[in-house]
């Protein structure tokens, strides 16, 4: 597991050659399952790590991505479920001053908008995956349309990833380069978004203050 928080990609890649095929297999459906779940796993890595194997001939290429996806899949759709069993209710019944009922009813109406999109999108949103998922079950976005784009976003991206790491195999250190950078400027992008939220409602609330 150390290796999963410690080690940069090269050393993630010569850790995963040491396994048998059979067990890559597992590890790649686990942090698959678990990426959503604990973000500093770092899922995208392995997805490539998984392309580079298949390209290497050491496992196979349609199943490794399959599992990948299932995995994905898995830990999206326990999110959906937590947020539409119970998210929509607490946020109501709590009414908390950061997340008040008339934002909950702002995300009802985003994803009753725009949800197809976002969903569309959402493997691609990294950092941002988890609240989506969350998200469109507080909302209570219908079952088979959340399953139904979040499947189509997560074979597009993790399409992209298996098909770079796999045709560019000899470069596969540089694709993850690359892919980090994009990461890191998605991440920057949603943080920044983040802080004017939150003086968004800090200024809501001094508003408030000055009413009372």
């Amino acid at each position: 597991m150390d290796h999963f928080f410690s080690s940069g990609f090269h050393e993630l890649l010569l850790w995963a050659q040491t396994i048998e095929p059979g067990y890559i297999y597992l590890v790649l459906f686990l942090v698959a399952l678990v990426e959503n779940l604990f973000p500093p796993i770092p899922g995208d890595s392995f997805t490539l790590i998984g392309g580079y194997l298949a390209a290497s001939g050491k496992i196979s290429l349609i199943p490794m991505f399959l599992i990948i996806a299932m995995g994905t899949m898995s830990s999206v759709m326990l999110l959906y479920i937590i947020g539409f069993n119970g998210g929509h209710k607490f946020f109501e019944r709590h009414n908390f001053r950061i997340f008040t009922q008339s934002d909950l009813a702002r995300v009802d109406r985003w994803f009753t908008r725009h949800g197809a999109f976002t969903l569309l999108i959402s493997r691609f949103i990294v950092g941002g995956r988890v609240a989506v998922a969350f998200g469109a079950g507080v909302a209570k976005y219908p079952a088979s349309r959340m399953a139904l784009y979040s499947s189509l976003s997560t074979i597009i991206f993790q399409g992209l990833l298996v098909s770079l790491a796999y045709l560019m195999h000899a470069y596969v250190d540089r694709v993850a380069e690359g892919f980090n950078l994009y990461s890191k400027i998605v991440l920057a992008v949603i943080i920044t978004l983040v802080i004017l939220w939150f003086i968004f409602l800090f200024r809501r609330f001094r508003h408030e203050r000055k009413q009372i």
